[in-house]
C-alpha cells in the first residue's frame, strides 16, 4: 500500500493515472484539494495485508500506471460497495490496475445539488480556457466532453486585470434553450441509471438553463487565475506547461479533484 502521509510513498503514487492528478493538485495548489487521505492498493494481496486501515477511505477511483494510456472510469454507484470486489473489477479490465482510495475532509454533497461542473484548460503563458456546466450537473460533463453551457477564453496577458466585473467579456459561448434541454435530458438519463429517484431529478435539475453564479467565478478567479500568474516560473520549471484542473463545486466554492498535465490528456 502506498499512502499519501508517507513522504517516501509520493513518488510511487505519481506513477500512477488519477492519483498522480490528485497528487498534482495538493502540490500545486494546496487550498483547494478537498481530499485529505489518499492510497493505493496493488493487488489483492495488498487489499488483505492492509485492509484493517482503509475503513475510513470510503471514496473510490481506479487507477493504472502512467506508462499506459489512462483506463477508462470505473463507475461505483455506491461509495460503500465492497473495495475487494471494486479491485477485482479493475483487474479484470487492466491486470495492472489499482485501487485507489482517499477520503474528502468535507461531506461530499449529491451529485444534483452542484451550482456548477468546471473544466480550467492552462496553456501556460498562453490562454486559459474555461468549460462549465450549471446547476445540477458536475465535472463528468465538460472533462468527457458530453456538454458545455458556458465557456470562456482569457488570454494570458489579461490575467492581471481580470476581476469579477469584467470576467463576463471573456465568455465565447453561451447554451441556447434547445442544447440546453438536450443536455439536461442526457444527464437525468445518466442520473436514474445511478439510482437516483426522477422525482428528485425533476425538482433540482432546473428546466431553463441558470447561468452559473458570479460568487463561483469570483471564487475560481481569487484562487486559481491569479495565483497562476505568481506560480508560472514554478509550474513551467515543473514540466506543466499544458493542463487542466476539473472538479465541481462543493457549497459556494470550486473543488476540483485533479490536475491532468499534457502526457494525462
Amino acid at each position: 500500500m502506498y499512502s499519501m502521509k508517507n513522504k517516501k510513498d509520493i513518488p510511487f503514487l505519481l506513477k500512477y493515472h488519477r492519483a498522480k492528478d490528485m497528487i498534482n493538485i495538493m502540490r500545486f495548489f494546496p487550498d483547494l484539494s478537498p481530499v485529505d487521505d489518499l492510497v493505493v492498493i496493488t493487488d489483492e494481496k495488498d487489499y488483505d495485508n492492509n485492509k484493517d486501515k482503509l475503513k475510513d477511505l470510503d471514496n473510490i477511483r481506479n487507477g493504472n500506471p502512467v506508462t499506459e494510456p489512462c483506463m477508462k472510469s470505473i463507475v461505483i454507484k455506491n461509495k460503500d460497495q465492497d473495495k475487494l470486489e471494486a479491485l477485482k473489477r479493475i483487474k479484470k479490465e487492466n491486470k495492472n490496475g489499482v485501487l485507489i482510495l482517499f477520503h474528502l475532509e468535507n461531506e461530499i454533497s449529491n451529485r444534483y445539488e452542484r451550482y456548477a461542473g468546471i473544466s480550467i484548460g492552462i496553456s501556460l503563458g498562453n490562454a486559459i480556457y474555461i468549460d462549465a456546466v450549471g446547476k445540477g450537473f458536475d465535472g463528468r460533463e465538460v472533462l468527457k466532453g458530453i456538454s458545455c453551457h458556458e465557456r470562456y477564453s482569457i488570454p494570458w496577458s489579461a490575467i492581471r486585470e481580470v476581476n469579477i466585473d469584467n470576467f463576463k467579456t471573456f465568455n465565447t459561448f453561451m447554451i441556447d434553450d434547445e442544447g440546453y434541454q438536450k443536455s439536461r435530458d442526457e444527464r437525468v438519463d445518466f442520473l436514474v441509471k445511478c439510482d437516483v429517484p426522477m422525482k428528485i431529478l425533476d425538482e433540482k435539475i432546473p428546466r431553463r438553463y441558470e447561468k452559473i453564479p458570479d460568487f463561483i467565478w469570483l471564487d475560481i478567479i481569487k484562487n486559481i487565475i491569479k495565483p497562476l500568474e505568481k506560480n508560472e516560473d514554478y509550474l513551467r520549471s515543473e514540466g506543466f506547461l499544458e493542463f487542466n484542473l476539473s472538479g465541481h463545486t462543493e457549497g459556494k466554492k470550486f473543488r476540483p479533484w485533479q490536475m491532468a498535465d499534457d502526457q494525462r490528456m
